[in-house]
């Protein structure tokens, strides 16, 4: 019996230390893809701003999830699949012809308004809900991913990612894990914001341009990281329009959710 006993919790330990070791080495692999390249030396050096004049107003709008929205959910992060063709629908029949964020630096003639459309987080409704309807109006949108994110459950896959490129769908980098940039360490911000770009360009197969910054925090040291690690625009929660003389790396965004009518949005009805 006793000798039972001991073969039992030997076998026990032993199990104890695999698991600890597994657990060690998925850790030692996450840590690995986080850092995939040698960082680049003077990330955080002055780097330089160049300011665009913008003469007719680009209003760039925000949508997080496209879904319903639970009982202790925030709505203002959520827009029903109804509220959103209507709101597309609304945006085709006023005129409004969908634009990359390249438009401020290469603005180019279209027939129509110019309007941007982003989604951030890289949540699975990017692709199960809002790509259809984006097809049936013929508009592209930018989508923000939080690299650490793809191919979990409820975010989007390399796979989706890839069909919705094909399609014509913008990609840009939301970090590797979503952290207030503002109070991360210098070398943990310039890993989050330079890392998830490469890691972005090689499930896109092409040069990442555009970053947005998690929860919109952003500073000038958090600018100068996002410029030098070769981003030429980046967004913020700021809810306004682009208009006038802009800072390509401080473009300001409408916040839109599943309330929002817009007739009763000034920046899109009066354009």
């Amino acid at each position: 019996m006793k000798k039972t006993l001991l073969i039992a919790s030997v076998i026990i330990s032993l199990s104890g230390i695999s698991f600890i070791f597994f657990r060690l080495y998925s850790s030692l692999q996450r840590d690995a893809s986080v850092t995939l390249a040698d960082l680049p030396v003077n990330l955080d050096f002055p780097a330089d701003r160049e300011e665009f004049s913008v003469p007719t107003a680009v209003p760039i709008l925000m949508y997080h999830h496209i879904s319903g929205y639970p009982n202790d959910g925030n709505p203002s992060i959520y827009a029903s699949l109804w509220s959103f063709e209507v709101q597309m629908e609304w945006l085709s029949s006023h005129g409004f012809r969908t634009v990359g964020l390249d438009y401020f630096r290469n603005p180019k003639k279209i027939d129509g308004k110019p309007i941007i459309l982003t989604f951030d987080d890289g949540y699975q409704d990017a692709y199960t809900q809002a790509f259809p309807v984006l097809k049936k109006y013929g508009f592209l949108a930018t989508f923000y991913i939080v690299t650490d994110d793809i191919d979990r459950n409820g975010y989007l896959s390399k796979n989706e990612i890839s069909e919705m490129r094909s399609a014509g769908m913008n990609f840009g980098s939301h970090s590797l894990s979503h952290p207030d940039l503002t109070a991360a360490s210098q070398r943990r911000a310039e890993r989050e914001i330079y890392n998830s770009k490469k890691i972005l360009e090689q499930v896109i197969g092409t040069t990442v341009t555009d970053f947005c910054y998690p929860g919109g925090a952003h500073n000038w040291n958090v600018e100068n990281i996002v410029a030098n690690s070769g981003y030429t625009t980046a967004t913020t929660t700021d809810n306004d329009v682009v208009f006038g003389k802009i800072d390509p790396l401080r473009l300001n965004r409408l916040n839109i959710g599943n309330e929002t009518n817009f007739d009763d949005v000034p920046a899109l009805k009066n354009l």
